[in-house]
């Protein structure tokens, strides 16, 4: 029932203002105040609408976002207007450790939007990949269903074109009754003596996934470290009655630096949440927030289960959801490929589907991008 996932999900329709005279600049650390102002008046429509929170560091996310990360702006007289986010990483492309870019964060203030600051700011994009390799594929997503943005995406203008590759599902679980675990499988938290097995398995997983991190033990180790909301205890761990592990993934409280606050139910929603709100206290779940106040959730990260044991990701999925009962957490958000064999893990939690879309540039400075195979996308909807 939430609303995440999205990279670029705002209108962009040309004609809403006027603004002509601004600049683009890298961003600064004085920023600050002026990115979470423009995150939160820009929020994400949909069932649920939500104003997020960027509070109180703006940057907080795109420092993990990958290796070189950086925000764009375009300011007129001191104000903040829009903005954009370019990050590097290193992601297997088509089973292969590889340089690619990730683009997020496209924001214009509802009071100055217009095609023209869009545009620049995906110019901005463009000048801030060309040190990738020509070929390395820069990711894009767009939530499903707005059509402004997915106007841009042939390259009207001289702006990037892009190219579809699948569709991400997030999955808004609500925390309800009691959920049965599969009792051949064992889910308990990690340790860091479990770092060393985490990481084998991430080896053996990620490249069968298009866009999937490279992190190797030492790189997930700086990662639990620096995040946020996450420490070792935070991964879960599936074991088969024999030790071997089946699958992990992490179990993320953003509230710390990110905060989800409702702004609007659409009429289905409203009647949706009159029926939950009258059983979820019964169930031991809690109610969904009025207008005006925060959403509590959880999000799902680092998802790391062989393609062909979804019951692994249903028995951490079930055990999470048994453990939050009662805490205040509303939702869990979950984030696969429409296409992966992993989503049968989903039937019967009554999840909320919201559908993001996945682009990545046709080409760059002239040269194709690299093609990408039918292999599911793995991608981080934490990370929005």
């Amino acid at each position: 029932m939430v609303a995440t996932g999205a990279a670029f999900n705002i209108g962009l329709d040309r004609g809403e203002s006027d603004t002509t005279d601004f600049s683009i600049r890298d961003a600064r650390p004085s920023d600050n105040e002026s990115l979470i102002a423009l995150a939160a008046a820009c929020p994400m429509v949909g069932d649920v609408s939500l104003r997020i929170d960027r509070g109180p560091s703006f940057f907080a996310l795109n420092r993990l976002e990958g290796d070189r990360w950086r925000v764009g702006v375009a300011e007129q007289d001191g104000e903040i207007l829009g903005c954009v986010a370019v990050s590097e990483r290193r992601s297997f492309v088509n089973g292969r450790a590889s340089l690619t870019g990730y683009a997020g964060d496209l924001k214009v203030h509802p009071a100055h939007r217009n095609t023209t600051i869009a545009d620049e700011l995906s110019m901005y994009c463009e000048r801030a990949c060309s040190e990738l390799p020509a070929t390395a594929p820069v990711l894009i997503t767009v939530l499903a269903g707005n059509r402004s943005m997915e106007r841009r995406l042939s390259g009207p203008r001289g702006v990037p074109a892009f190219k579809s590759i699948g569709t991400i599902r997030t999955y808004s679980v609500p925390i309800l009754w009691r959920r049965s675990v599969a009792s051949s499988i064992t889910i308990a938290p990690a340790n860091w003596s479990d770092l060393g097995e985490m990481a084998g398995l991430w080896k053996r997983v990620a490249p069968l996934r298009q866009l999937a991190p490279v992190l190797p033990i030492d790189a997930m180790a700086w990662w639990i470290r620096s995040t946020p909301g996450v420490d070792i205890s935070s991964y879960r761990v599936a074991r088969s009655k024999t030790g071997e592990l089946l699958g992990f993934f992490a179990v993320w409280d953003q509230r710390a630096f990110k905060q989800l606050n409702v702004v609007g139910y659409s009429p289905r929603m409203k009647a949706a949440r009159a029926v939950f709100n009258s059983v979820a206290p019964a169930l031991g779940g809690e109610r969904m927030p009025g207008t005006g106040h925060s959403l509590s959730c959880i999000t799902i990260a680092h998802i790391c289960v062989p393609g062909d044991r979804p019951d692994a990701l249903r028995a951490l999925l079930a055990s999470t959801h048994n453990d939050l009962r009662r805490s205040g957490i509303s939702f869990v958000n979950v984030g696969l490929d429409t296409r992966d064999p992993l989503s049968a893990a989903m039937d019967g939690f009554f999840a909320q589907p919201t559908d993001v879309n996945a682009y990545v540039t046709r080409s760059r400075s002239g040269v194709p991008s690299e093609p990408l195979n039918e292999a599911p996308i793995h991608y981080e909807i934490a990370l929005v």
